[in-house]
Parts: C-alpha cells; sequence; structure tokens
C-alpha cells in the first residue's frame, strides 16, 4: 500500500510541472439576481447584474432595463421599477412603486425578464426568534492585540429558540450603521440545533470601540436559504488545495441559469451604544 501511495504522490507532482493553458474566456455571461423581501420597512429590493470574464476587472454590469415584479401566495402584485431616486451608488438596485413589507407564512414569487429571458424564484417567510438583550464586555485577546485600534468590545447576544420546528438564521453586525464582516469572506448563518434552545451571551464576531453604536440582525431563512449560504461561505473559503472539492456555484432557487438568490426573511433588529463605565 505504501508504494501505490509513493506511486500516486510522484504522478501528481510530475503532472504539475506541465504547462496548462486555461480558456477563462469562453464561458457565457449569466445574470445574476439578488433579491429580498422582509417583514421590516424599506428592505425590499432586488439587484439584477452581468457576470464578466475572468481577466476583466472593474464593477460587474449592471442591468437597468429588467422587468422585475414580486407577488404573493395570495395573488397581490408588487411592481419594481430601476433606482426611482437616481441614486449614482443604486444603479442595478429595482424597489417596489408601492412600498409594502412580507408578511410571516407567506409565500413570494420573484420574476425578472431581461431581453426576453425570463428568470423566476420563491421563497417563504418564516418567523424569526427575538432578540432578547444585548450586552458588551471587553474581549482580552483582542484587548491584548487589536486588530483594529481601540476596538475591543464584543457584543453578547441572548435570545430563547424554539426547538419544536427546524429554524435556519442569518446573522448582520453593523457598527456606526455600516456592515462589518470580521473577515472580508465571513458569512454568518446558523440552523438551531448549533444555536441551542438557550442562547446565553453568544459572542460577536466583530468588535467595537467605545462611543460606537453596535446592531444586530437576524434574518429568518428557508432550508433552501441555508443550504445557498452555506454552498456559498464554502465556494468563497475554498483554499484551492489538492484534496479540496472542485468550485461550484451555490445552489439557488433561481431558475434559468441565474446566478445569485431570492431571500424571504423574517427580520429582528436590536442595537446599543458602548458607553464608558
Amino acid at each position: 500500500m505504501k508504494y501505490i501511495v509513493l506511486i500516486f504522490t510522484a504522478l501528481v507532482f510530475w503532472s504539475c510541472e506541465k504547462t496548462v493553458f486555461l480558456d477563462l474566456d469562453q464561458t457565457p455571461s449569466k445574470i445574476v439576481i439578488e433579491g429580498l423581501v422582509t417583514n421590516q420597512p424599506g428592505y425590499q429590493f432586488v439587484k439584477v447584474t452581468r457576470t464578466v470574464d475572468f481577466y476583466e476587472s472593474g464593477e460587474t454590469p449592471r442591468i437597468t432595463d429588467a422587468t422585475v415584479l414580486v407577488e404573493d401566495d395570495l395573488g397581490n402584485q408588487f411592481i419594481y421599477i430601476h433606482n426611482p431616486n437616481n441614486h449614482p451608488d443604486s444603479s442595478g438596485y429595482y424597489l417596489p412603486v408601492v412600498p409594502f413589507v412580507g408578511e410571516t407564512g407567506r409565500t413570494y414569487y420573484l420574476t425578472v425578464e431581461v431581453n426576453g429571458e425570463q428568470y423566476e424564484a420563491s421563497d417563504k417567510l418564516y418567523d424569526v426568534t427575538l432578540i432578547d438583550s444585548l450586552e458588551y464586555r471587553v474581549n482580552i485577546d483582542e484587548e491584548d492585540d487589536p486588530k483594529e485600534d481601540g476596538k475591543f468590545y464584543e457584543v453578547l447576544m441572548y435570545a430563547k429558540e424554539p426547538q419544536e420546528t427546524d429554524d435556519y438564521y442569518l446573522f448582520k453586525f453593523f457598527r456606526n450603521d455600516s456592515l462589518v464582516l470580521y473577515n472580508p469572506s465571513d458569512i454568518y448563518f446558523s440552523d438551531d440545533k448549533t444555536l441551542g434552545e438557550e442562547i446565553n451571551g453568544i459572542p460577536s464576531p466583530v468588535f467595537y470601540a467605545l462611543g460606537d453604536s453596535a446592531r444586530v440582525e437576524m434574518y429568518s431563512l428557508s432550508r433552501t436559504g441555508y443550504v445557498f449560504y452555506n454552498d456559498l461561505f464554502n465556494l468563497i473559503n475554498n483554499d484551492g488545495g489538492m484534496f479540496s472539492p472542485p468550485p461550484a456555484n451555490s445552489r439557488t432557487n433561481l431558475s434559468n441559469g441565474a446566478l445569485g438568490f431570492f431571500q424571504v426573511s423574517s427580520v429582528n433588529i436590536s442595537g446599543l451604544r458602548i458607553n464608558p463605565d
């Protein structure tokens, strides 16, 4: 058996000496759709872009002439229009003409049409557990060797998670109203079995300084949404090593080969300010 392993290893390293030319420009451009419907006002949007070739740099092309419609399982329709406020940073974003909020238990259907091609998705709005309270404390390790100067306070979250249902969650952490990640490749998501019934002081992955305002947003996810974020996390954090699985696009609820995801969530929001004692 030892000889088999040695021969295999030799073949692998021999093959690595060959020059391989990758044809990276032949993949057809794909539509990327990112949509969100929640139970919170102002959180509804759909973003439509297009992928670019591997060697092409700059911002991904924004699609500004799509037809976007969201409908619920009661037949209520919500028409979206492109960048109604003409904000220069909102190219590719579509917002509902008439503002609305999602309702727990409802299923929402997305239809996007681009150049005669139609893309569809659906997702259900599940309830989200309530964040009972937030606290903060000094993280001693971070205080000794901070990643950012002065930012060594972590926020602790307390909540109760109903274990009689299968629930999935996405978390977002904000510092002074700006979304913050500890590492650029981080995605903070979990199932309820990992969290447990008593969420007793789970620490935030990001840190704060005195005077900062902290906000935690907890999103419910469908099982499909959980799978999407799990796939995305594995794709982003794939080290490309010999024994890593080949990269693959995240499984999605979008049809017709579109990339991205249409997410429908309840959102619970809680915040505090890091004040000196």
